[in-house]
Formats: structure tokens, C-alpha cells, sequence
């Protein structure tokens, strides 16, 4: 059928074939055309739309962490930790450090930098 010559070359041929077309898309893939969504941003220096946190409703069988703004002098540790940057440790210095009456009184607390600082400013009240 195949002469001796024929048949590794013809072989040959018929692999480099089908490595061609199972390798030619991931090597040379079709370009795609960009979609362009329009959204109009805020003017620079606009404040946000809310700079209060998000109050959620409670039900008679689910209460949430957090709504509004949580009362560093009240807080249980689990709504304290339910603030971001605040885990078990700062959590227990939070409470161990009470009462609060400002800002500055909370960056006293050993753990509580300018950034953490400044991420609970909006979220926490006294």
C-alpha cells in the first residue's frame, strides 16, 4: 500500500497537520472587538452619594452584625469584628480600652495605626 519511503514522510506530514490545526488558534487567536460601556463618573471633589454606612433591615429570626454605625463603647466583639482590619486580637484591646469619647481616644489603642484609623473613622461612633 505505502512504499517504504512514503510512509514515515506521509506520517510525518500528517502529524505536523494536525498539531498545526490543534495549536493554530491558541497561536494565533482571532481578534476580539472591545466592548464600550458608557457610564458617566462623578465630578472630582464630589463627595459620595452617602458617606453614612448602610443600615440593614433585621427579621425576628436574623439580626445583623453591623447597621449603621457601631458604638465602640457598647460593641459586642463580634460586631467589633465584623469592622474591617479589626480581628479577635484588636477586638479584645478595643474593649479593654473603654470608654471612648473621640478619635483620639481610639488611636491610643496599641494596634490601631493611621490606616486603620482612617478606615473606621466613618463606621464607628462613641
Amino acid at each position: 500500500m505505502f512504499s517504504q519511503e512514503r510512509g514515515p514522510l506521509l506520517l510525518t506530514a500528517g502529524v505536523l497537520l494536525s498539531a498545526a490545526l490543534s495549536l493554530g488558534p491558541a497561536l494565533w487567536p482571532r481578534p476580539q472587538v472591545p466592548v464600550v460601556t458608557r457610564v458617566t463618573l462623578p465630578a472630582l471633589g464630589t463627595p459620595a452619594p452617602s458617606s453614612e454606612p448602610r443600615t440593614y433591615p433585621a427579621t425576628a429570626s436574623v439580626q445583623p452584625l453591623i447597621s449603621g454605625r457601631v458604638n465602640l463603647n457598647t460593641a459586642t466583639a463580634e460586631q467589633l469584628e465584623a469592622l474591617p482590619k479589626v480581628g479577635p486580637a484588636l477586638a479584645a484591646k478595643l474593649i479593654a480600652g473603654r470608654p471612648y469619647g473621640s478619635l483620639a481616644d481610639l488611636d491610643r489603642v496599641k494596634g490601631v495605626g493611621p490606616s486603620t484609623l482612617k478606615t473606621l473613622a466613618p463606621l464607628v461612633s462613641f
